[in-house]
């Protein structure tokens, strides 16, 4: 029974919403409940009543001992792939009306001329342009015309758009014309209805920054109406705690500034690996990890290195752009729910649809038609038929298999065996070239690696997936199946400023880079401190924008003092990692400063336990094909909870756990830590890896 006050992290996915909730002790208590795409404030609740079901509570007495909500959603993602956000007008500088369409005139793959660009989201008769200009300085060249703003007011309102995009021509360097337009447009529009480039993302280049401000305006309809009303649903329902929410930058923060910038949920949920994997950073013994984490639709991929989590300000959201400071997740559709279809030239195919939660994969049996991966799991042997995840579901295993006879017996011949095995090799492949993309590709050795198998399907995978890549470690935590809800949980409050600031970089530089950062940070600091007094003093990191003199691209080096030599140095060892040489003595520009302002709550406490090494008793034994070279054996098969610290076993072998289900190949040992999570040392070592 858990002991109030505690905090619970909910994650929405796109089959399950994943509940944890830990109390004043450290007790956790763990939930998975269909999610409800339909309508998100219900499937939400519906979690909350059946933990408080779980704990033989009411709801209400559930959210009263509640002392922090913290919610994950990717409603604004899902917003913009179904293309159901608001009815959105942009003003522009005139003459550059046009910048969303003409985007940055290249394509991200040179020699690919065919797929075309996505539908641009201000149609061209509701992007009007504006008389006034600022010079890359922004020095002003001609005055705004304000007759120019109210005429295009009246235009939009006459149209029935819903919320305005701001976005002038170098607005980073002053925000003034934005500023003043935006009081212009205060007597027909609502403040949260305008959204303006230099708040939203204040970098120089004016597509992404357009692109950025049209896609918050875009989403902010949707988004925030949501929020709002879910944070009035809790509160009547007893919630007298904060609601905060994880951003795309892997910190949490208030409805309240989620509505300056509703962008910044782009990649809320899968954010939250950042405090998951810190977590993991000090259970697993490495700070050297990879999170593949798998759910039902799709895979998020995040990089640690040396303890911290790669970002970006580069978010791309079915082609369209967002300038906002996020974690570095690498999105692949592959999940349990993946559809597998035969091509036209007879070739398995897997993804990217897939099943959801409703209808789901067939063997679920609520009306799924086509085999999913998780049917070609249960066909293996790798996943029992029977209840699941916790008793919501039950698989059949019978429908499974005459699904893939269907698809690919009656058509091709294959049994339903084969067909789910190349089904699963398929899946493995996709895997292996996301864990690459994510770490080879930016110059990392695999080998230096521990791969961290979570999602309720990552550990399904993961043991094939690290062999092929050489790596020769899995780390899974029991947690695995939940584990950005988790993570929530073990996440800070943070807030993020940029100042775009080009010049050449020099001592100078730094003073002036120094001043503006003072600035940045006090003003991120009152915002910090709203948070309540239980946190942590704010803490401030710095990180500055660099490129060699000519180029367009930059990168990003932290700051932590003001030892030029060291940060130069800092920036052509990254430089060197990417691209394996530097441009030694070459000058150097500063473009942009970048300050993080962050939090600390209390987090998840780490708990070791004592164990003696021991081999536990397998519970059954069930036919599992293992691979194709060792074809179908009787297998082992353990359950999770008897598996304690110090448990020791040899594969092939299959685990069910309160979360994951864990498949690991012949001769691959497990064991047990102290923290009680899974090891797994692969039997072949490692081979491969990138320097």
């Amino acid at each position: 029974m858990l002991v109030a006050p505690w905090r619970i992290g909910i994650d929405i996915g796109g089959t399950f919403t994943d509940v944890v909730a830990i109390d004043v002790n450290g007790q956790i208590e763990v939930l998975k409940s269909p999610s409800r795409p339909d309508d998100p404030t219900a499937g939400v609740m519906a979690a909350l009543g059946a933990l408080a079901r779980r704990l033989d509570v009411s709801t209400n007495q559930l959210l009263a001992g509640c002392s922090m909500l913290v919610h994950g959603s990717t409603i604004a993602t899902n917003t913009v792939l179904e293309g159901k956000g608001a009815r959105v007008g942009l003003l522009a500088t005139k003459g550059f009306r046009d910048t969303l369409e003409i985007r940055r005139g290249i394509r991200e793959e040179p020699w690919n001329h065919r797929p075309p660009f996505p539908t641009v989201l201000v149609p061209r008769r509701w992007r009007l342009p504006v008389r006034g200009r600022l010079d890359k300085d922004g020095a002003e060249l001609a005055p705004l015309n304000e007759a120019d703003v109210k005429a295009a007011s009246k235009a939009f309102k006459d149209a029935g758009i819903e919320c305005v995009a701001v976005s002038f021509l170098h607005s980073y360097a002053n925000g003034a014309h934005e500023r003043t337009a935006t009081q212009i447009l205060g007597s027909d529009w609502d403040p949260d209805a305008i959204f303006c480039s230099h708040e939203i993302s204040p970098y120089a280049g004016e597509y992404g920054r357009t692109s950025s401000t049209v896609l918050a305006a875009y989403v902010s309809r949707r988004v925030v109406p949501y929020l709002r009303s879910l944070e009035g649903i809790l509160r009547q329902n007893g919630l007298f705690g904060p609601l905060l929410l994880i951003q795309s930058n892997g910190g949490i923060a208030s409805v309240d500034e989620i509505a300056r910038n509703p962008a910044c949920l782009l990649l809320s949920g899968p954010a939250a690996q950042v405090g998951a994997l810190r977590h993991v950073a000090g259970t697993a013994g490495t700070d050297n990890l990879i999170s593949l984490e798998m759910g039902g639709t799709s895979c998020d991929l995040a990089l640690m290195e040396r303890g911290r989590v790669h970002s970006t300000d580069r978010i791309d959201i079915a082609g369209y752009l967002a300038l906002v400071p996020s974690v570095d997740i690498h999105s692949v559709s592959a999940g349990g729910g993946s559809i597998a279809r035969l091509d036209a030239g007879g070739m398995v195919t897997l993804g990217p649809d897939g099943a959801g939660s409703i209808p789901g994969p067939v063997c679920y049996r609520r009306g799924g038609q086509n085999p999913t991966n998780t049917d070609a799991q249960l066909v293996l042997g790798r996943l029992a038929p029977g209840p699941f995840a916790g008793g919501t579901l039950d698989l059949d295993d019978e429908a499974a298999r005459k699904a893939l006879q269907r698809v690919y017996g009656e058509t091709i011949g294959l049994a339903p065996e084969a067909a789910a095995l190349g089904i699963v090799e398929l899946m493995d492949q996709n895997l292996r070239h996301a864990v690459e993309h994510v770490s080879a590709e930016q110059g990392f050795d695999l080998r230096d690696f521990t791969l961290v198998a979570v999602g309720g399907a990552g550990a399904l995978h993961a043991t094939s997936v690290a062999r092929s890549l050489g790596c020769s470690r899995v780390y899974i935590p029991r947690l695995a199946g939940v584990f950005c809800a988790f993570g929530m949980l073990n996440s800070d409050v943070r807030l993020d400023q940029v100042r775009t600031i080009r010049r050449s970089f020099d001592k100078n530089a730094l003073q002036e880079l120094e001043r503006v950062a003072h600035e940045l940070e006090t003003g991120l600091r009152a915002r910090l401190m709203a948070y309540g007094e239980t946190g942590s003093h704010p803490i401030f990191s710095r990180h500055i924008d660099l490129n060699y003199l000519g180029q367009q691209s930059q990168l990003s080096v932290d700051w932590a003092d003001n030892d030029i030599e060291a940060i130069i140095a800092s920036y052509e060892e990254r430089y060197t990692l990417l691209y394996g040489h530097a441009h030694k003595h070459s000058p150097l520009m500063t473009c942009a400063l970048r300050v993080s302002g962050s939090r600390r709550f209390p987090g998840v406490s780490i708990q070791k336990r004592e164990g003696t090494d021991y081999a536990p008793r397998a519970s059954s034994k069930r036919r599992v094909v293992v691979s194709r070279e060792i074809g179908p054996l009787d297998v082992n098969v353990y359950e999770g909870a008897a598996l304690n610290t110090g448990a020791r076993l040899v594969g092939p072998a299959v685990i069910n756990d309160m979360t994951t289900t864990v498949f690991i190949g012949k001769d691959d040992r497990l064991h047990v830590d102290a923290s009680n999570n899974f090891v797994v040392e692969l039997s072949v070592p490692a081979q491969g890896g990138a320097k």
